[in-house]
C-alpha cells in the first residue's frame, strides 16, 4: 500500500466546542494557549493531556480490499491542533519583548483507503455478485429475518458508541452531546423503521381485489443501491437512506464522505457479523473517480444522495437509463437575501416505499395454461 498525507482543514475557532468536552472545562480553561509579553493569545492549542485521548480508526484487518497492492491509504489527521508539552512557550523573549509562536501540529486519528476507478468497478461487481439478479441471500431472507438482522447488528454497534462518538468529535468537530444524539437518534430511526414494517400492512404481501382482479401484491427489493452520505452528519444522514433500502432487501454500496468517514469504518465488523457476505459495501476517495463510472455501468438501479441538486443532476445523467433509475434525493438550496443564508431541504416522506417497488402475482385465469 502506498500512503500519503491528508490533512482536514478546519478553523480553529470550530475546535473551541469541541476541546472542553474532551479535556474538561477547567483543565482546558486553564491550559490556555501561550501568551506574547503583551498578554495577547499567541495561538489555539489543545491541552497535551487531551492527546492520549484521541482515536485512531483504521479499516479491519478482515475487510476485503480490491487490488490492495495498488491501493492508496491516507492518514487522516483530527480537526484540532496542539504544541508538544516540550515546546509549549518555549519561544523566548529576544530581548526586545517580543515573542515567536511556534507552529501547531494536527493530531492523527487514522487511516482511510482511497479507491479509484478501478476499485469501484470491482465493488460493485462483488455487489452484482451478492444481488445474483434478486436470488441472493439477502433478497430471498424473509422481510421479518431481515428486520431481525438489522437489529442483531445495531445490538452489536451498540458496544462501538464510544469509539464513533470519539470519531465524530475528533474528525469533524462535533461536541460530545451532539455526536451521542447523532448515533442515539440513528439507533431510534431504525427501530421506528422497524415497528412500522412489523405493524404497517402496506409491508407485508396480502390479496387484494383491483377491480374484477384477485392478485397478492408485496413489496419487493429493487436491487443495487448507492448511497452517498454527508460530512456533517456521517451516520444519521447516511443512514437514513441505508437502512432503510437494507430492510427491504437491497444490496447496498456506501459512498464514505472524505471527511467524516472514519465512523463508518468502526461499523464494518458489526455489518460482517450479522449480515451475509456482500449484503453492504463501502467505497472510500474521490467522488469523481468513483461514482460517474459506477453509473455509467447501468447496473446501478437506486440512487440515495445528499447533496446539491446540481451534483445530484450530473450523476444521474451519467446512467445511460436514467429513466430506469429509482432516485431518493435530498437536496440543499442555498439562498443569499440580505445577508441572511436560508437552507431548503426537499426530502421525501415516504423512504421506504422509494427504496422498493409493488410485485403483483395475478393467478391464472380458468382457461390458461
Amino acid at each position: 500500500m502506498k500512503f500519503t498525507s491528508l490533512t482536514t482543514a478546519y478553523l480553529l475557532v470550530l475546535w473551541t466546542a469541541l476541546r472542553p468536552t474532551i479535556v474538561g472545562a477547567e483543565e482546558a480553561a486553564g491550559a490556555g494557549a501561550c501568551t506574547s509579553a503583551g498578554g495577547s493569545t499567541a495561538a489555539l492549542q489543545i491541552p497535551a493531556s487531551a492527546i492520549a485521548k484521541a482515536p485512531y480508526v483504521t479499516p479491519p484487518d478482515e475487510l476485503w480490499l480490491p487490488d490492495e497492492d495498488e491501493l492508496t491509504v491516507v492518514d487522516i489527521m483530527g480537526c484540532g491542533q496542539y504544541q508538544p508539552p516540550e515546546e509549549q512557550c518555549a519561544a523566548a523573549d529576544n530581548g526586545n519583548g517580543n515573542t515567536e509562536p511556534l507552529l501547531l501540529k494536527q493530531v492523527e486519528i487514522g487511516q482511510m483507503p482511497q479507491f479509484g476507478t478501478k476499485q469501484a468497478l470491482q465493488v460493485l461487481y462483488q455487489a452484482e455478485l451478492a444481488w445474483k439478479g434478486g436470488m441472493g441471500v439477502w433478497t430471498q431472507m424473509s422481510l421479518a429475518e431481515r428486520c431481525t438482522a438489522i437489529e442483531a447488528f445495531f445490538k452489536e454497534l451498540a458496544s462501538k458508541r464510544e469509539e464513533m462518538v470519539q470519531a465524530l468529535m475528533w474528525e469533524i468537530g462535533k461536541n460530545r452531546l451532539d455526536a451521542e444524539s447523532e448515533f442515539d437518534r440513528t439507533v431510534q430511526f431504525a427501530n421506528s423503521v422497524i415497528q412500522t414494517i412489523r405493524t404497517d400492512p402496506e409491508f407485508g404481501g396480502s390479496w387484494k381485489e383491483i377491480g374484477s382482479t384477485t392478485a397478492f401484491v408485496r413489496r419487493a427489493a429493487i436491487g443495487i443501491i448507492l448511497a452517498l452520505g454527508p460530512y456533517n452528519y456521517p451516520l444519521n444522514e447516511a443512514y437514513s437512506a441505508l437502512i432503510p433500502a437494507l430492510l427491504m432487501g437491497n444490496i447496498c454500496i456506501l459512498k464514505v464522505p472524505t471527511v467524516g468517514g472514519l465512523v463508518h469504518l468502526l461499523t464494518i465488523e458489526a455489518f460482517s457479523k450479522t449480515l451475509p457476505a456482500g449484503t453492504i459495501h463501502f467505497i472510500a476517495g474521490s467522488g469523481r473517480a468513483t461514482m460517474p463510472p459506477l453509473m455509467k455501468t447501468g447496473a446501478i438501479d437506486g440512487l440515495a444522495f445528499i447533496g446539491g441538486s446540481k451534483a445530484a443532476d450530473d450523476l444521474i445523467s451519467k446512467h445511460p437509463h436514467p429513466h430506469r433509475l429509482k432516485v431518493f434525493l435530498q437536496l440543499v438550496r442555498c439562498f443569499m437575501s440580505a445577508g441572511t443564508l436560508v437552507v431548503v431541504t426537499s426530502i421525501s416522506v415516504t423512504q421506504l416505499v422509494c427504496l422498493c417497488f409493488v410485485f403483483v402475482l395475478r393467478p391464472p385465469t380458468s382457461g390458461s395454461k
